[in-house]
């Protein structure tokens, strides 16, 4: 019981020192550090910088510590590339679509996605210190990729952005919880009911009930996609599952590729998986 009480005391108290920019710097700058001994693949491609893991309290500038603690805003964990290629694979011509990635990171799904033909690419997320780091990467991208779609990065709070409308695909990498999900949907559903056409990405889909939920999305694919193998040693398991959904009023332009599948929480809070219904 004292270890317990003596963790969690360690814990606020890291809490506590990361709440002005100096202490989250500091911290930031040893948890990146770390990440350069570990560089991921994709970064060894690009010459970027999206690898490693950063707490949710150096990604939440904000004083609430007890938000902090329920993880509204999750850990940051760069998404798997080979899942995202997987999940947009499956998507319908996305030249005139805008690829929206809620809780960019160091923007690894954007740059990842870069490499479809979408309108544009636009990351929205909290961190200034990880948008700072995403802006980098995304310039290095364009340097090197003058061809591609733009991508641009917004420093916001997705629950009080508003998303522009016509023809989207929104991803996420389970970078929030519940309640911000819940407001997510809500956006996305009044963009809906107005006629926009929008696909929604969920790797590892902790809270995919919710988008299950909305009247206004129905299934379009799913997969529980392996790692690459040069992506094992970047992950914490094996494989991760992926989920697409699609706005009602896509139904008739696009047929559904995959429903019949059952989203599965194998570690509560932090992984679900995709487990498919015999036929």
């Amino acid at each position: 019981m004292l270890i317990h009480y003596l963790s969690l005391l360690r814990t606020i108290t890291t809490i506590v020192f990361t709440r002005n920019a100096v202490g989250r710097n500091f911290m930031l700058h040893r948890a990146l550090t770390q990440a350069r001994r570990h560089t991921h693949p994709i970064d060894l491609i690009y010459g970027i910088q999206t690898s490693g893991f950063v707490p949710n309290f150096l990604t939440d500038p904000g004083l609430n510590i007890f938000k902090i603690g329920l993880r509204e805003n999750n850990h940051y964990a760069g998404c798997q590339p080979s899942c995202v290629r997987i999940a947009l694979r499956s998507l319908p011509d996305t030249a005139q679509f805008t690829f929206y990635d809620l809780g960019c990171g160091m923007g690894r799904a954007l740059i990842t996605a870069s490499e479809f033909p979408f309108y544009k690419l636009i990351g929205i997320e909290i961190s200034g210190e990880l948008c700072a780091i995403a802006e980098k990467n995304v310039q290095k991208i364009s340097d090197l990729f003058p061809g591609r779609a733009k991508i641009s990065i917004d420093r916001a709070d997705v629950t009080t952005t508003q998303l522009k409308g016509g023809k989207i695909v929104v991803f996420m990498y389970h970078s929030f919880g519940r309640a911000t999900i819940g407001i997510l949907i809500c956006k996305l559903e009044q963009l809906a009911i107005a006629g926009s056409s929008i696909f929604v990405i969920f790797e590892n889909p902790v809270n995919g009930d919710l988008v299950d939920q909305s009247i206004y999305f129905k299934r379009w694919y799913a997969e529980q996609v392996p790692c690459d193998p040069d992506e094992l040693n970047h992950h914490s398991d094996t494989d991760d599952g992926v989920v697409v959904w699609q706005s009602i009023n896509t139904v008739n332009l696009y047929e559904s590729r995959c429903s019949d599948f059952n989203i599965i929480t194998t570690k509560p809070t932090w992984r679900a998986e995709i487990v498919f219904e015999e036929k």
